[in-house]
């Protein structure tokens, strides 16, 4: 999940710093960067965040060649010596990393029995250590042909003015512009310094300074590649008036919805939603991981309704594993807020194997996912910069909601339009004496039927993600079934209830755990009448401000008026236990590896 930034140019550590400030959502356990000038290297490392690095940077205007990395940990502890960059033994080679080397042990064993010293435990500092004192093409050509696993790669030494590069399975890009030169994890790096970028694919790799690009393919073939213009935009948004970014982004939600509708709007974008239309298929599979397989399973609950054909939702992972029968007339959507996501890259590559055509839903439409899929869906939610999803769920929930109204060949426009305007923010106050009794849990049940038990899959991710608290989401009805065994006196239970027709059950399925002592909370848009509000402990009332006359889609919009309350009431629980919302720990924003 790592970010890197190459640069060789004037400012070279002022660059260097503000393009890990934009990656820095891909990881922040550690960040570090190193400079060549003059055949010297100039190197500084931090735990902690790309702030603490600027502090510690002297800042220089000359001319330098310089690779900086933001860490997400996956091979040894969280350290400076395991922050990268890393180093030769002679320390005249420096690389940073992203990605999972998988046959690294077996290749550090190696070099231990040769008498070659490891001063850390990660499996970057070993394909360091493969280049012994030697970087040219050749010996990247040798060391990549050793390395098993994923890896995006930039790499310097004393003696040249260029970086070398390689990609495999992570994202790479590298760009050229007059008097500098950029390698990066994003092309959002490149905004403002450079106007044209390279794509590179998997197997690519070569070598770049002010004279040129050298690349390399998979074959070993010398390649000319094409630039891609810089024709998105990016912002490197701040705060505001607001204490974390996380609730920021929950109250972009409107915003995001106005974005939608008027993206959508669009000729090129109707154009992609009616040659989807248009296609022939009887299958349709949903993939995504976390917060946007959950999405996925409310675009199930849309599509199922249309009749003339069958509809699946599975977690990325889990693709390979299954027996699902793929062929020419299957369509696969992939949602994924960054595009980047591994699980996902690989589930849709062998989607695309089995002949299916391909639709990514995502925030990011230049990334691996959109570049590889036959059709793409933009969710307009603009920068994300916590690390749990919440502007961007509710933006893909909207999307499934356009894709199941247009194969239906109905409108969407005022329905959106009306959400936009009336959707319920939830009184923050009222949220924050919720959240003030459930910070001092160690366990929280969240139970629901049909939409309600998505809403709670989601609102359960964001608790445990954010706040530690061990929080798991129960369909209603299965309580019987084995969960009402970890009820006991004292324990919370939360009930979601947005649907009439299921609600005398869910309300009967609550009682039950109250019966064995649970507190219980119920979180509804419904009116209530007093004798069932006497039953809970606490009552949530969102304001359901939305009416639809179409009985068919009452409930089509209940997921987003509901999980606005979840959402803001894991961001009070982090809070009142002091902890940093926007960067929970082990988590990283953009997971680029298996």
């Amino acid at each position: 999940m790592c970010g890197i930034i190459g640069y060789i140019g004037k400012q070279t550590e002022h660059n260097l710093i503000e393009g890990l400030k934009k990656l820095e959502y891909r990881g922040y356990d550690s960040a570090g960067l190193c400079i060549q000038r003059d055949g010297d290297f100039y190197v500084e490392k931090t735990i902690g965040s790309v702030e603490k690095l600027e502090s510690k940077t002297k800042q220089k205007e000359q001319f330098g060649v310089g690779i900086s990395h933001t860490r997400w940990a996956t091979h040894g502890k969280i350290n400076v010596f395991n922050a990268h960059p890393h180093f030769s033994s002679k320390a005249n080679i420096s690389l940073v990393h992203n990605g999972i080397i998988e046959n690294f042990e077996s290749l550090k064993n190696e070099m231990v029995k040769r008498g070659v010293y490891f001063y850390g435990d990660t499996d970057s500092e070993v394909i360091c250590k493969l280049f012994g004192n030697r970087l040219d093409i050749k010996t990247l050509k040798k060391v990549l042909g050793r390395l098993q696993g994923s890896y995006a790669l930039a790499i310097i030494s004393k003696e040249e003015n260029a970086i070398y590069f390689a990609k495999n399975m992570s994202p790479l890009y590298v760009s050229i512009d007059r008097e500098k030169v950029m390698v990066s994890s994003d092309p959002s790096c490149f905004l403002g310094l450079t106007h044209e970028y390279y794509s590179l694919d998997d197997g690519d790799y070569g070598k770049v300074s002010l004279d040129g690009c050298l690349f390399f393919n998979k074959n070993h073939k010398k390649i000319i590649k094409k630039t891609i213009k810089i024709n998105f935009n990016y912002q490197n948004e701040n705060k505001n008036n607001f204490n974390h970014y996380m609730l920021k982004e929950i109250n972009e939600s409107k915003k995001t919805i106005k974005k939608i509708i008027k993206k959508y709007s669009q000729k090129n974008i109707t154009q992609i939603l009616e040659s989807i239309k248009k296609l022939d298929f009887n299958r349709v599979y949903i993939i995504g991981c976390g917060t946007a397989y959950h999405a996925g399973l409310v675009g199930k609950n849309y599509l199922s309704n249309i009749k003339n054909f069958d509809v699946f939702c599975d977690y990325a992972s889990e693709i390979h594993n299954q027996k699902y029968i793929v062929d020419n007339r299957s369509l696969a959507i992939f949602i994924s807020q960054s595009g980047e996501t591994s699980d996902t890259i690989c589930a849709l590559e062998y989607m695309k194997k089995m002949g299916a055509k391909t639709l990514t839903i995502t925030n990011v439409e230049y990334s691996t996912l959109a570049q590889k899929s036959d059709f793409v869906l933009p969710i307009c939610a603009g920068q994300e910069r916590a690390v749990a999803s919440t502007k961007a769920y509710i933006g893909q929930i909207i999307v499934m909601f356009i894709l199941a109204r247009i194969i239906q060949g109905k409108k969407y426009n005022l329905f959106l339009k009306k959400l936009s305007k009336n959707l319920d923010y939830c009184d923050d106050e009222i949220v924050k004496k919720v959240a003030k009794v459930l910070s001092a849990k160690k366990e929280i049940f969240i139970i629901g039927r049909g939409l309600d038990f998505v809403t709670a899959l989601e609102a359960s991710l964001k608790i445990k993600e954010i706040s530690y608290i061990n929080t798991t989401a129960i369909p209603s009805g299965e309580l019987k079934h084995g969960p009402l065994a970890l009820i006991e006196n004292g324990s919370s239970v939360i009930c979601v209830a947005s649907d009439k027709k299921l609600l005398s059950k869910t309300l009967n399925n609550a009682y039950e755990t109250k019966s064995r002592g649970a507190e219980i909370m119920l979180v509804t848009c419904l009116d209530i009448d007093e004798k069932i509000k006497n039953n809970f402990n606490y009552i949530f009332q969102i304001k359901n401000k939305f009416k639809i006359q179409n009985k068919k889609l009452k409930n089509i919009f209940k997921p987003i008026q509901m999980i606005i309350f979840f959402q803001k009431l894991a961001y009070y629980i982090s809070v009142e236990k002091n902890l940093n919302p926007d960067k929970p720990r082990n988590l990283a924003k953009s997971v680029t590896v298996a």
